[in-house]
């Protein structure tokens, strides 16, 4: 299983984010979780190796996406078309977004995207 994070951070915005263990983790190393930015990582599934071999492989399986923060935050509107573009280079990879605002998906899609 791989895990792609492009940005770190979240708010609560529904009862199902009471127990939230990204909030839990951040809380044990002082971290605060309601501030979101973009992580190193932000362009890891276009990241090659030294060979020129992308890090990610369709052979990981999933790539389960922004399991520190969620996908469709308000704060990262401004990386999400970045991320997008990644996404659809890399078709030959599964990507899995899940998000608790599912109202913001149609905001977040970019308007070619059609059937993805």
């Amino acid at each position: 299983m791989a895990t792609w994070n492009p940005w770190h951070g979240c708010r609560k915005v529904s009862p199902g984010c009471l127990n939230c263990y990204v909030y839990r983790r951040d809380a044990e190393v002082g971290k605060d979780s309601s501030f979101i930015a973009r992580t190193s990582s932000f362009d890891l599934p276009v990241k090659r190796n030294r060979k020129g071999i992308y890090k990610l492989q369709p052979d990981e399986g999933a790539v389960y996406t922004c399991m520190t923060s969620d996908f469709f935050v308000e704060e990262a509107d401004e990386w999400r078309p970045e991320a997008w573009k990644m996404i659809r280079e890399r078709d030959d990879l599964h990507f899995v977004i899940i998000t608790k605002r599912i109202h913001r998906f149609q905001v977040g899609l970019p308007k070619d995207w059609e059937e993805g």
